[in-house]
């Protein structure tokens, strides 16, 4: 189900060797993975072979984790946004970034980083009209992927646009669940349809429950409908339970609509599109090898900011790993690299220039006019013309990002955002220019080349920013055993 985007010896390395000291680790931190009874509770949907998936109260991950940092002793340097990476003789030395509410600027040298900043939202329009009210985290805004992407790391799986079901009017992940407990589509007729689509049915893999919705919608069969007649009250109100995990005022939304009830039928929709990996078994950003290491020295990535990366699982097997690597790299490194006092000044008058602006373009005018253009030229369906011309206009915005103003230092911090918007964007349509195909429709869906070519384009399309400026696309092949 990741055929073409998923590197088996990465894999091999960063998950499946990782997986049961995460598992451990995990709820050594405090998070149990079991039920109260002490059983886990596992579903099997988006095309898994059996019950993989576990079911569990994640609402206290994050704060644990920051727990054991602090039980570490690690030093963290809060709410500040990473500006960009800096190079010496071709290896890391630093980075730089801001305090988002003191506007603190740091020059911070570095023997190693993990980049683990997520993938790229906030690029398509949105299915109820909010930026912000996402299926997935709207502060991913592509920040370490430019930076990275601009000091010539390479990128891979770039050119994927990631979608799910959601319920109509609320957009919220964890759906999955539904199917996993029987729950299946149906369209306007109250037909099933998943079956026409993959032999696997509701639960089949994500791309495939999207695509077969977008075709239901697109042939005059919607609304659909998520049919859950066959669960019983205690079985949705463990469902909900579990979908607030995400975003807490989803439960209220399904029961002031009355979904909460034995019979229910749930309208749901196609969310809008995310820059992001094509499933839930690989990733899409930084290209890494078996030691989560990029193509540059000193620079490692982990999690949806990384290619071989993807969801919970992956980020909390690889990240460990990643840590790891990154810290046996930096022992070895006997003195800091230099940051040059002239770029260093540079970019921090490069950074606070909207705030000396008092007129010009705002963050929302610029960003409201990027998610319009992906939204029309390469959202789930794409072609030559549709990407050479959203390239164009995306190049034809490069002017105003140098008229992009800031009152305060929060709209500094969303003015940064935004560029990085702009700039992934771009990044992402010149990756879906170049692989000549279609490949987990509709995440990569080619109206001009419809069907998957495996002769010619099975395999990661690795996109680079060379030393001169100018950008390259080349095509590392994947091999799988037949």
């Amino acid at each position: 189900m990741a055929r073409g985007a998923a590197d088996l010896a990465v894999h091999d390395a960063v998950f499946c060797d990782e997986l049961k000291a995460a598992l451990a680790r995990t709820e050594r931190i405090g998070v149990s993975l079991r039920q109260p009874d002490g059983t886990i509770f596992r579903t099997q949907a988006m095309g898994q072979p059996g019950p993989y998936f576990i079911n569990f109260d994640g609402k206290k991950l994050k704060p644990k984790m920051a727990i054991e940092v602090k039980r570490r002793k690690c030093e963290v340097l809060n709410r500040v946004q990473v500006t960009n990476l800096y190079l010496h003789d071709g290896e890391l030395a630093g980075f730089t970034g801001f305090d988002i509410r003191s506007g603190d600027f740091y020059r911070i040298r570095a023997k190693a980083v993990v980049i683990a900043t997520g993938n790229t939202n906030r690029m398509f329009n949105a299915q109820i009209g909010n930026p912000f009210n996402l299926w997935y985290c709207p502060a991913n805004t592509g920040d370490l992927h430019r930076a990275a992407f601009d000091a010539g790391v390479a990128l891979a799986n770039m050119e994927y646009v990631r979608m799910t079901i959601v319920p109509k009017g609320f957009s919220a992940p964890g759906f999955n669940a539904f199917f996993g407990m029987g729950a299946q589509l149906v369209n306007s007729l109250l037909e099933p349809f998943m079956t026409k689509y993959h032999e696997m049915g509701n639960k089949a893999p994500r791309n495939y429950m999207v695509w077969g919705a977008l075709q239901e919608l697109k042939e005059g069969r919607g609304p659909i409908y998520m049919d859950c007649r066959h669960l019983k009250p205690k079985e949705l109100e463990h469902l909900f339970f579990t979908l607030g995990i995400d975003k807490d005022t989803l439960p209220e939304f399904l029961l002031a609509k009355g979904y909460a009830k034995e019979g229910c039928l749930i309208e749901m929709t196609v969310s809008e599109p995310m820059q992001a990996r094509p499933s839930e078994l690989c990733g899409s950003g930084i290209r890494i090898d078996r030691t989560c290491a990029s193509n540059v020295p000193g620079i490692f990535a982990a999690g949806d900011a990384s290619d071989q990366m993807g969801c919970l699982h992956m980020a909390m097997a690889g990240g460990y790993a990643a840590g790891r690597h990154a810290a046996a790299y930096a022992q070895k490194i006997v003195h800091l690299r230099p940051l040059e006092p002239a770029a260093m000044a540079a970019e921090e008058a490069r950074v606070f220039r909207p705030l000396e602006r008092k007129h010009g373009v705002t963050y929302r005018e610029f960003e409201n006019i990027v998610r319009v253009i992906c939204t029309d030229h390469f959202g789930p369906v794409k072609t030559e013309l549709s990407l050479t011309g959203a390239l164009a206009k995306l190049d034809r915005l490069d002017a105003a990002r140098d008229e992009l103003r800031a009152d305060n230092m929060h709209e500094l911090m969303r003015a940064h955002e935004a560029m990085n918007i702009h700039a992934v964007s771009k990044i992402s349509a010149r990756a879906a220019l170049a692989r000549r195909e279609s490949r987990f429709h509709p995440y990569h869906y080619r109206a001009d080349y419809p069907h998957t070519d495996d002769a010619n384009y099975c395999g990661l399309m690795v996109i680079q920013q060379q030393p001169g400026g100018g950008v390259t696309t080349r095509l590392e092949r994947l091999e799988y055993a037949a």
